[in-house]
C-alpha cells in the first residue's frame, strides 16, 4: 500500500494538508479502522477538505475517505478493511498523532 503520487505532487499535496490542518484542525485520533480528523468549519475549510479527500480517494484507494458536516465541525474518517489498510490509514498523518 503505497502512495501513487510522484515526488513533486506528493510535496504539493502534503503542503495543502499542512495548511488545512494548521488553520482548522481541532482533533486527531486513531480509530479501530483508521483515523478521524475533526476540523472547525471556517471559510473555505469544507471545500478544501472535500477536495483533498476526493484526490486521496484516487491515489490512496486502499482506504475509504469520508467527510461529514455537523455542528460547525467537519469530520474526516479514513478507514481500511484489512489489517494492512488500517495500519496504512493510521500512518497517513504521523505529525498529528
Amino acid at each position: 500500500m503505497a502512495c501513487t503520487l510522484g515526488t513533486g505532487d506528493r510535496a504539493r499535496r502534503a503542503a495543502r494538508w499542512a495548511a488545512l490542518t494548521a488553520r482548522a484542525l481541532r482533533q486527531a485520533s486513531r480509530t479501530e479502522r483508521g483515523l478521524r480528523l475533526v476540523f472547525g468549519a471556517g471559510p473555505g475549510v469544507e471545500d478544501e477538505l472535500r477536495s483533498l479527500a476526493a484526490l486521496e480517494r484516487d491515489c490512496c484507494a486502499f482506504a475509504r475517505w469520508s467527510v461529514t458536516a455537523a455542528d460547525r465541525r467537519l469530520t474526516l474518517e479514513v478507514s481500511g478493511d484489512s489489517e494492512e489498510a488500517v495500519a496504512a490509514a493510521q500512518a497517513l498523518f504521523p505529525a498529528l498523532m
